[in-house]
């Protein structure tokens, strides 16, 4: 696999499914993203969408982040997009960032959304 090809890790943090995407995504990852995004919502729980080490996503992925966002509320849906993340500018170009929450890093954006229940006192 190349540094350009789009890939997603999935696992499970406090609670929270952090999907991590790694490379570039555009019309040809989202069905993949759109499986994984399906399969944390059947499982239940906050989601953290992780770009800091995706190069490059286009319109499609954003459709996607923001129908996970409507499937599990806004309240439950985080991504992460650091300064001098590529995609930051088109998540900030498109006013997603006032939508759903966006955070600098992926402790912040699992501590945001994470239930009361799994956070660590």
């Amino acid at each position: 696999m190349s540094a350009r090809d789009g890939s997603i890790f999935i696992e499970c943090r406090s609670g929270v499914w952090v999907l991590t995407m790694h490379g570039e995504h555009d019309v040809s990852t989202e069905p993949s993203l759109a499986e994984e995004l399906e399969r944390v919502a059947a499982a239940g729980g906050p989601v953290v969408i992780d770009l800091t080490d995706a190069q490059f996503i286009d319109s499609t992925i954003l459709r996607a982040l923001m129908g996970a966002a409507g499937r599990s509320g806004d309240d439950e849906v985080a991504i992460v997009a650091p300064a001098g993340c590529e995609p930051l500018r088109l998540v900030q170009l498109t006013g997603i960032d006032g939508v759903l929450r966006v955070c600098e890093t992926c402790e912040a954006a699992i501590k945001a959304i994470a239930p009361p229940s799994a956070t660590p006192g």
